[in-house]
């Protein structure tokens, strides 16, 4: 039954649309005729950060509506739940590492990546300006001696077993530190780890952008390692963050993947070409309360982290399975075919 408030509307909007100037007119019918077009896609991140740059910039470029998408972000709040979601098919695509698919594809479960968001592993870490005034750590000294110097110290990571966890680890072997021993290593959420680092709680935090960038400009912080600019062996051009979505997606919606691929190839090529009109349009959109002035400082920073043209390489996947097989994780019978839908992309 249609209610009479809701004729009341509806006779209230066409008198609206009659009353338009012929101009303003066709703009409506334009309007809706253009989101009439366009095809829904709900895709699952993390958290907005710059681990999905390419992705974010699409979006706020307007390049995924040019390619006839309406996509509509989930803020999961982690990477764990936004695999939860993706098993469960609540989304259509998903924002995850490389490394997450990896090990789902070891316990059976069926997720491939069709397109890499950050072609370079892009969580910096920073510690505080006090810890590197303790320390005597400087930003000329060579990265092992850097590492040695973080003994004692307490550095703060998302979770246990998590990306974070696991990259400060990895860098404290490289200074000769056991990391259960020589440092503390305390669990904070992710976007209390700024304000962790200003209150003095924590001593240093690794992360993707804008957060580091921000204490480190704000005068709190110092880099102590920068993978996002290869400075880490065994890290270099590491591919970290991929779009994924479930092989039954990927089959029967081939053309939905192939137009979201062409928006992240024109949203790379921008932050490439024009990192000051790719940080204005997505710190617009999706950082509203942070200055524009980082957000277009940490682009600029970050810019080499992703790449045009984009590639899923046998190389990048291995590389991937390596640095998983120094946690212990038991991933040595997942393939590049478990994990990767190479039809769009080729190399």
């Amino acid at each position: 039954m249609i209610s009479r408030r809701a004729v009341l509307r509806g006779m209230s909007q066409a008198a609206t649309v009659a009353a338009a100037p012929p101009l303003m007119l066709d703009a409506l019918r334009s309007s809706k005729a253009h989101a009439a077009q366009l095809e829904p896609l709900t895709i699952g991140i993390g958290g907005f950060t710059f681990a999905y740059l390419p992705l974010l910039v699409a979006i706020s470029a307007k390049h995924t509506e040019e390619e006839g998408l309406e996509v509509s972000l989930v803020n999961t709040g982690s990477g764990s739940n936004t695999m939860a979601a993706m098993i469960g098919g609540s989304i259509d695509v998903a924002g995850l590492v490389m490394s997450d698919l990896i090990l789902a594809a070891s316990k059976g479960q069926k997720i491939k990546a069709f397109a890499p968001l950050m072609s370079q592993y892009a969580s910096d870490a920073v510690i505080s300006t006090q810890a590197a005034k303790k320390t005597g750590i400087t930003p000329d000294m060579p990265l092992q001696e850097r590492m040695a110097r973080l003994k004692g110290l307490t550095l703060a990571v998302s979770s246990r077993g998590s990306g974070i966890d696991k990259l400060w680890r990895y860098l404290l072997t490289l200074g000769g530190l056991n990391p259960d021993r020589d440092v503390t290593l305390t669990v904070v959420k992710l976007d209390q780890m700024y304000s962790a680092l200003r209150s003095g709680q924590i001593d240093g935090f690794n992360c993707t952008a804008p957060a580091n960038n921000r204490a480190v400009e704000e005068g709190l912080a110092v880099w102590v390692a920068r993978p996002s600019h290869g400075e880490v062996p065994g890290l270099e051009n590491f591919l970290y963050t991929t779009l994924c979505a479930r092989p039954d997606f990927l089959a029967s919606r081939a053309d939905i993947s192939a137009r979201m691929l062409r928006a992240l190839t024109k949203a790379s090529d921008l932050i490439g070409r024009d990192p000051a009109i790719a940080a204005k349009l997505m710190g617009e959109r999706f950082f509203p309360e942070t200055d524009l002035k980082l957000i277009g400082s940490a682009v600029s920073d970050q810019r080499t982290t992703v790449s045009v043209p984009l590639r899923l390489t046998e190389q990048q996947f291995q590389q991937n399975a390596e640095f998983m097989q120094r946690f212990n994780e038991e991933v040595g019978g997942v393939t590049y075919g478990d994990v990767v839908d190479s039809r769009l992309l080729k190399g």
